[in-house]
């Protein structure tokens, strides 16, 4: 049997760390590249430079979108706990039933 996952508004499923980590990995690429294209210490061909440079991209522009998400993860928090504390929009049915 498949079990049914139930996930709240205020879970961000990591995209928080994921972000963090992408653009991390994204940025130490990218100086290594520089670095490689600058001064040549490790003497890698061009090939493996386009391939650092390309990965370099990918992990920024994956950190870029999980950090987008969650921002978006972040307000749907915020907008859950509003709708949950809010009084007003307490059940027209139980303001009957107390009367």
């Amino acid at each position: 049997m498949v079990k049914k996952h139930i996930f709240s508004a205020h879970n961000d499923l990591k995209t928080g760390f994921f972000s963090k980590l992408f653009l991390l990995l994204g940025g130490i690429l990218l100086i290594l590249y520089i670095i490689e294209l600058v001064a040549n210490p490790l003497n890698l061909n061009e090939d493996l430079n386009g391939t650092i440079l390309a990965f370099s991209i990918l992990c920024i522009g994956l950190g870029l979108i999980s950090y987008f998400f969650s921002c978006q993860f972040s307000k749907l928090s915020k907008i859950a706990e509003e709708i949950e504390n809010d009084e007003s929009l307490i059940d027209t049915e139980e303001t009957n039933e107390e009367q």
